[in-house]
């Protein structure tokens, strides 16, 4: 498989790593709420009463995105400057409310627009380093079956300035660091800024390949949040993510790649220190590449949240869906 093509793991996406969406995030703390009231109050308020959106590069979330990254041919390859992609996943979800009862399941569209600066590779301990920087807009959009849910209220966008650096080293070691710095805009308010957050975040694989067509991907990863709303507590959002996560991929037919997972997270928060949550995700995706330039995927994970803090309710949730990626290097 190393021969044919590399993978972003369905773990850490590589961010968009995640236990949760931000859509998901963003209304969990309206559980019980009257839904169909139309009120960016509340998108603000389900936004800093919960978590903060799991967005920087590797954690888009356990549905997120995955991208297959064709490889150059040839050592003296011309340098590619810049990249950019377009991306659009609709997919359904069994609990958007995030609740341990009651469950409410709708359907969610995720637009991605991403263009990002490649920077010419450079040695570091006679391996190369890879650095970007660029630029990333997300719309979410929600009941997308016009149920009469009133989920759709929550609507929202993300705005993403990123910073990412890779360093391959070893056989079949890669670590890397970024820095994200996270708008979120209510589409209530005529998309105007109600959060934001700067996120450091680093991580260490180690891949395992069996033969041609099989490997397996292990890796740590790691981010803190530094958050601010307008809310009484301002950073009450802060906080230190943790987690281990595991990805086997194998080439079913030339392009068609599967890749069950699972990942397990620890999130402990700063400005309220008795509150320590654990999500568990597995699932299995599917993607096929389209040549270089486009992919297609389906997906289907289950999540979980246990938290220390009675306030946060505890839930489980599965999701299923499929999207298209469309990107150009040069």
């Amino acid at each position: 498989m190393k021969h044919i093509l590399a993978t972003l793991p369905l773990l850490f996406i590589a961010a968009e790593v995640a236990a949760q969406s931000p859509a998901d995030r963003a209304i969990s703390a309206v559980q019980g709420a009257n839904t169909r009231t139309k009120s960016t109050t509340l998108l603000k308020r389900a936004i800093t009463e919960q978590v903060a959106p799991e967005l920087y590069p590797g954690e888009l979330d356990d549905v997120g995105p995955q991208f297959l990254l064709m490889p150059t041919q040839g050592a003296a390859a011309k340098h590619q400057w810049f990249e950019a992609l377009v991306d659009t996943q609709l997919y359904y979800t069994s609990n958007a409310l995030l609740t341990e009862k009651g469950n409410s399941d709708t359907s969610l569209m995720v637009t991605t627009i991403q263009a990002a600066v490649n920077f010419p590779a450079f040695d570091l301990l006679g391996k190369q380093v890879a650095a970007k920087a660029g630029y990333r807009h997300q719309w979410w959009l929600y009941s997308l079956n016009d149920s009469g849910s009133g989920l759709n209220n929550f609507d929202f966008a993300v705005s993403t300035f990123f910073l990412q650096a890779r360093h391959t080293f070893g056989e079949n070691w890669t670590t890397g660091v970024a820095l994200d710095h996270n708008r979120l805009l209510s589409r209530e308010d005529e998309w105007a800024e109600f959060y934001t957050e700067l996120v450091p975040s680093w991580f260490v694989e180690r891949n395992f390949n069996f033969g041609e067509k099989a490997a397996l991907t292990a890796g740590l990863y790691g981010a803190y949040h530094w958050t601010h709303t307008d809310d009484i507590v301002a950073h009450i959002n802060d906080r230190l993510d943790t987690s281990f996560g595991i990805t086997y991929s194998y080439e079913l037919a030339p392009g068609l790649v599967a890749q069950p997972y699972y990942r397990i997270q620890w999130s402990h928060y700063t400005e309220n220190s008795d509150r320590n949550d654990m999500y568990n995700s597995l699932g299995l995706g599917l993607s096929y590449a389209l040549g270089e330039a486009a992919s297609v995927r389906a997906f289907i994970g289950y999540e979980n949240r246990n938290s220390t803090d009675t306030l946060v309710a505890d839930y489980g949730k599965w999701d299923s869906g499929a999207g298209l990626t469309l990107s150009v290097r040069f």
